[in-house]
């Protein structure tokens, strides 16, 4: 699944490509959102799922390399399971959110992505992301 920069992550991009500023690493989440965002959206603007047993999950990024298309990529290096979720179910996941908070509004939201299918988990339910199946490209 494609993702896109938000703003700020593509800002991020080219003031550490062109020397402007230092970039420091840091751990990043995946959130699941039941809008989809946009550019410009931010923790504190997105619209996050609530359930019982949901939280962020920390991201590990494969080093960048080129794919089949020749553009630099990264992706997901680990299997990424939220849930299972106990409560609170019924609404729809839309999108998703790389941000560099564990919960709450602070931070960054750094790029994102609409997935392929949305899905409405009921309880005792999961959603899982192969790895992989988080993509970042720079073209």
């Amino acid at each position: 699944m494609p993702g896109e920069f938000s703003n700020v992550g593509a800002f991020d991009a080219l003031d550490s490509i062109t020397g402007r500023a230092t970039i420091t690493s840091g751990t990043t989440y995946l959130a699941l959102l039941t809008a989809v965002p946009t550019d410009t959206t931010t923790p504190a603007t997105m619209t996050e799922y609530t359930a019982t047993g949901y939280s962020r999950l920390a991201v590990t990024w494969s080093p960048p390399a080129l794919n089949g298309s020749s553009i630099p990529e990264t992706s997901n290096t680990a299997l990424l399971t939220f849930g299972p979720f106990t409560g609170g179910t019924g609404a729809t996941i839309s999108g998703l959110a790389l941000v560099t908070s564990s919960s709450g509004t602070s931070g960054v939201l750094k790029a994102w992505w609409t997935p392929d299918v949305n899905r409405t988990p009921a309880v005792n339910d999961y959603i899982q992301l192969a790895i992989g199946a988080l993509k970042l490209t720079v073209d």
